[in-house]
């Protein structure tokens, strides 16, 4: 079995992104890219998982209820 790891499948999504760009000189923004969609993706995932309950999910994430709150806001998870 080949271990896991959420870097190594993030680099994998980032070879085939570059595999497809036309001009690399056009291509801006990558960070808050990648940052949005991991947060989006984390977020809804561990809400699944926790029922959508705030206490729990935050528990998960390691954050505070008000934080995990406020970015539920700021991505249109509510």
């Amino acid at each position: 079995m080949v271990p896991f790891s959420i870097s190594s499948a993030i680099d994998h999504i980032l070879d085939n992104f570059f595999l497809i760009q036309k001009d690399l000189e056009s291509v801006s923004g990558v960070y808050e890219m990648v940052m949005r969609e991991v947060e989006i993706a984390m977020l809804k995932k561990i809400l699944h998982l926790s029922d959508r309950n705030k206490k729990k999910a935050a528990r998960i994430l390691g954050i505070s209820r008000n934080t995990l709150h406020n970015k539920m806001i700021f991505h249109n998870l509510c």
